[in-house]
């Protein structure tokens, strides 16, 4: 069984469409009463598509359920009922369309030898990244301000330990060498945060999408708000471990694409823009897929 946290949709209908030639769409209809506490509902199903077609069948089906489980029902069961429906057409609706698709599996460490145009099947314990999360942590007296504080409280501490060791005129004549070396080592340990405040900063800047999935071997996967299935806001904190990506390959960030061949001033903009998205995103590959993701899922 799977477990969605993203699901595209749109994506998964053009797949089905193509496929079976044809769209299939589900509407709904809905009448309430005056006094608005009552509501009769009725759900009608479409489809142009062959009824010999994967989905055809399926569609009549779960058409006729959410009918007969929603007339006359209260308008908040109803509102509930017709959101169980839809997502059960769009998760079976997924299953169809990755029968139609036949993406390749791709194994951790196989690296990305794959083209941009084709799908792809990932299964990988990404790293989650929320711009807007990580700007708030990095805001001034946010949560690294105050981790700062603290290991610098932590180093004072160790000097103070540190000071025990000596007696008061060897103290006196090593103290103001210790306490400058002090105050580099709190430099030096605020850099290193300050330093990824400025690539967070960077990033956003490069890459359209306030969240996206990377991986450590070379996929990098932007996430469209539109899409999730939970809230994407605590993605980041309530969901961990290996998760699979269905995606479509859309570009390929590489050396091999160095456009100094060409007199296109825009190419050669674009490719200074990925070389740095390159250098700087954690990944041990040489390349970077970018991948249009159709579905992120726990399970199989």
């Amino acid at each position: 069984m799977k477990q969605f946290l993203y699901l595209d949709t749109d994506i998964v209908a053009s797949i089905i469409a193509q496929a079976e030639k044809g769209l299939i769409t589900q509407m709904m209809s809905e009448q309430a009463s005056e006094e608005g506490k009552e509501q009769q509902k009725s759900a009608t199903a479409h489809a142009s598509a062959s009824a010999s077609g994967g989905f055809w069948k399926f569609l009549q089906a779960e058409a006729s359920l959410g009918t007969d489980a929603q007339l006359g029902s209260s308008k908040s069961v109803q509102s509930s009922s017709k959101e169980i429906v839809e997502k059960t057409l769009h998760d079976a609706a997924f299953d169809v369309a990755y029968g139609y698709i036949h993406p390749h599996k791709s194994s951790v460490g196989e690296g990305t030898d794959d083209d941009a145009g084709d799908y792809i099947e990932l299964r990988r314990a990404f790293t989650f990244v929320d711009f807007s999360y990580f700007e708030g942590l990095f805001a001034k007296n946010g949560v690294i301000d105050l981790i700062k504080k603290m290991e610098a409280q932590k180093f004072e501490g160790e000097m103070e330990t540190a000071k025990e060791g000596y007696s008061r005129e060897q103290w006196r004549r090593v103290s103001s060498e210790i306490k400058k070396q002090l105050g580099e080592t709190i430099k030096q340990n605020n850099k290193q945060y300050d330093d990824v405040a400025t690539i967070i900063k960077l990033i956003n800047s490069l890459v359209p999408y306030s969240r996206m999935l990377i991986s450590f071997d070379g996929y990098l996967i932007p996430l469209d708000d539109k899409y999730f299935r939970i809230d994407p806001s605590n993605l980041g904190f309530k969901y961990g471990g290996e998760i699979t990506c269905v995606g479509l390959i859309t570009n390929i960030i590489g050396e091999s694409t160095d456009p100094c061949d060409n007199k296109d001033v825009f190419a050669t903009v674009q490719f200074s823009v990925n070389e740095i998205l390159r250098k700087i995103l954690p990944t041990k590959d040489k390349d970077l897929c970018v991948v249009h993701p159709i579905a992120v899922y726990y399970g199989e």
